[in-house]
């Protein structure tokens, strides 16, 4: 066989491999959160979507009472405990709260640890997101309003404010779980509904974007052609500028957060689409 006719074949074949390439859909990460203890350890820990989210760490947790922890972190970092499962006290300096289920609480104001305490009986799981902070982000930092500012920022996911989007049906509730504004670069949110029922198709290239499946969800999260199940207590990466979409079934539960993470603070103004519910005309 010519050499020019072994070439001319090559091209084709790197050619057909870079076409596959171009026309399939990116994968959409996933990765279950070990609910099962093994037993006689008291702490657990174990890294979650390695590297999916630049500059950050994401570690999921689990405290078997009775148990005192302190978790230390720098001021180089911002740190967020998302907690999901379980009941337990947080100290930070001065401050004490109860812990709940499907709640955040977010150390602030030059903190450099908190004390977690799990009583007998109970067993604390929670994710935790530790978020190095840019020299703008320190500059964000010190210069947002003075509401904006905490010590120890905690709240439950049910009391916080509902918001609507033009994506989501009138039978869905979103809340705003962290707004803008409070940790640089970064926004979390609920979105609950029973099937059947749907997110619409929608695109934000500025931001990564993370599912993190709660209590009893159930559902289908797609990314222009790919799909997979999101079930509760697992970690989802929203391919950085897919089209993406949710779908939830008959008789099933979508209840899942989601977490902004934006390249920019201008990449912020996404979040103007997202419009209190006590604002809405009717």
């Amino acid at each position: 066989m010519k050499t020019s006719s072994i070439i001319s074949k090559l091209l084709v074949a790197i050619c057909a491999v870079v076409v596959l390439c171009c026309n399939s859909s990116p994968d959409i990460v996933v990765q279950n959160l070990n609910m099962n203890i093994p037993e006689g350890e008291q702490v657990f820990s174990e890294d979650l979507l390695i590297n999916e989210i630049a500059e950050t760490k994401i570690e999921h947790f689990a405290f078997v009472g009775p148990t005192n922890q302190t978790v230390n972190f720098t001021q180089e970092n911002v740190t967020m405990f998302l907690f999901l499962k379980g009941n337990a006290v947080i100290k930070a300096d001065t401050i004490v709260k109860t812990v709940n289920p499907e709640s955040i609480a977010i150390p602030m104001d030059n903190l450099s640890k908190v004390e977690i305490n799990v009583p007998n009986g109970e067993t604390l799981h929670f994710v935790k997101f530790t978020k190095t902070l840019s020299s703008q982000d320190k500059l964000d930092l010190a210069s947002f309003p003075a509401e904006n500012k905490y010590k120890l920022f905690y709240t439950r996911f049910i009391d916080c404010e509902p918001y609507t989007e033009k994506i989501k049906s009138p039978n869905t509730t979103s809340r705003t779980v962290l707004p803008a504004d409070i940790v640089p670069r970064v926004s979390l949110g609920t979105v609950e509904a029973m099937g059947p029922d749907e997110v619409g198709a929608h695109k934000h290239p500025m931001l990564d974007q993370l599912f993190l499946g709660l209590t009893d969800n159930d559902i289908t999260v797609f990314a222009d052609d790919a799909s997979v199940q999101l079930k509760e207590f697992a970690l989802l990466h929203i391919p950085i500028g897919s089209s993406h979409w949710v779908k939830v079934e008959e008789n099933k539960r979508m209840n899942y957060m989601w977490m902004d993470f934006f390249l920019t603070k201008e990449g912020q103004e996404w979040l103007k689409t997202h419009k209190p519910s006590s604002t809405d005309k009717k």
